[in-house]
């Protein structure tokens, strides 16, 4: 083919054969239009669009991760609504029956006495979760029964839904039931934790009622739905809206039955 015949690229002046498309070297097109520049710079662009592409998805998972994140370690606050504020049921009243030289404690009984009942010890509590301990501190169920409100079962995660149950060794006759709300080992540490609104309780005789308890630190009395029971199970139906962690707290719980 004569030197002549060939067709220089208009891009970078190589010659090339007349029926070619594109340059040889540049990649560039040399006779149909729309394809004007060389090959290098269509690549270069198509890169640049799908990095761009890249950068804006990016953000965006970063931005949906931020709000999950961020909604899940703010603590829920102003109104929220309570699935059983249209329950009827008890109201838990601040304890007022134990008034001085009302408590006879003994060195050789393992139960405190109170004016025409006695406090019963449970053989078992357990828990549906526990927050997990620290190198000083545990949440565990047992807690409730210790006599100390410093301590506390806390629940692991939020408290809808969480429960305990106090099981008995035999049928006992119930006449009260006290519960110490949040956790009150600390002012900061009750209003931290979740402190429960409304609770249900359930008894081995099928008898089950909710409490609405009060957003408070003194114990609060129940009078009980069952006349005896083999055990009670609480279960936390909501919590009180400010709070700082997701965990549901229990200080308290004493169950009294009549002196026979």
């Amino acid at each position: 083919m004569a030197f002549k015949d060939q067709v220089r690229c208009p891009q970078c002046g190589v010659p090339n054969e007349p029926g070619a498309l594109f340059c040889s070297r540049c990649g560039a097109s040399q006779n149909r239009p729309g394809y004007s520049g060389s090959r290098k710079r269509r690549v270069s662009l198509a890169g640049f669009v799908m990095a761009l592409a890249m950068l804006l998805a990016l953000g965006i998972t970063v931005f949906v991760l931020y709000t999950i994140i961020n909604r899940s370690i703010t603590p829920t606050t102003g109104t929220t609504t309570d699935p059983y504020a249209g329950v009827s049921g008890t109201v838990a009243t601040l304890e007022t029956s134990t008034t001085a030289g009302s408590t006879t404690d003994t060195s050789n009984s393992t139960t405190d006495t109170v004016v025409g009942s006695v406090l019963v010890r449970p053989h078992a509590a357990t828990a549906s979760s526990s927050l997990k301990a620290t190198t000083l501190t545990d949440f565990r169920p047992t807690n409730l029964l210790d006599g100390d409100p410093a301590t506390a079962w806390v629940s692991d995660g939020n408290g809808a839904g969480q429960w305990v149950r106090l099981e008995f060794e035999e049928l006992i006759p119930l006449v009260r039931l006290e519960i110490g709300n949040g956790y009150q080992k600390s002012p900061d540490l009750f209003s931290g934790y979740e402190r429960v609104k409304s609770i249900l309780l359930e008894y081995s005789d099928g008898a089950t009622q909710v409490v609405q308890l009060l957003d408070s630190q003194s114990l609060q009395e129940i009078t009980p739905a069952a006349d005896q029971t083999l055990w009670i199970k609480f279960t936390v139906l909501s919590v009180y809206p400010t709070f700082t962690w997701q965990d549901a707290a229990l200080s308290e719980i004493r169950v009294y039955e009549t002196i026979q």
